[in-house]
């Protein structure tokens, strides 16, 4: 606080007056202050405010790029189902096509004619054994 030296008729008028400057002086500085303060805050504000923008929309990018990632995943689903649907088809088809060719008829003089080839070669290997019978196979019926 300022204490100033009593005159005749009141204070001494050139410190109050200086005092007063001095004041002004203060008052301007925080002014300029308050004035650097509110700029900053407002600058501070828009930064936050770009700053949260540029995070929405780089959210909104990648939120799009994953839903074109999955509709395309979602896509080769598709394809691959069809292609499984197909293969079942085609798989059936074939199936189908041998069950009505190979009965089991077929099988058995199939494993004769295995048995008969075993038995023909055998006796190939011995040949010098008098024996072993060395018809052809596929000689004799089958039922």
């Amino acid at each position: 606080m300022a204490i100033f030296n009593i005159v005749k008729n009141g204070y001494h008028t050139d410190e109050v007056d200086n005092h007063i400057r001095a004041l002004e002086k203060t008052l301007d500085e925080y002014k300029e202050k308050d004035a650097a303060i509110a700029n900053a805050m407002i600058n501070a504000q828009i930064a936050a405010d770009n700053i949260i923008k540029n995070a929405d929309l780089a959210a909104r990018s990648i939120r799009q790029e994953a839903i074109d990632h999955l509709d395309k995943i979602s896509g080769s689903l598709d394809k691959q189902r069809r292609l499984v649907a197909r293969f079942e088809r085609d798989y059936d088809e074939l199936v189908e096509k041998y069950l009505h060719r190979l009965n089991s008829s077929d099988f058995k003089n199939l494993l004769v004619g295995v048995d008969e080839l075993e038995k023909y070669l055998d006796a190939l290997k011995n040949n010098g054994d008098d024996s072993a019978s060395t018809e052809e196979p596929g000689n004799s019926e089958v039922e």
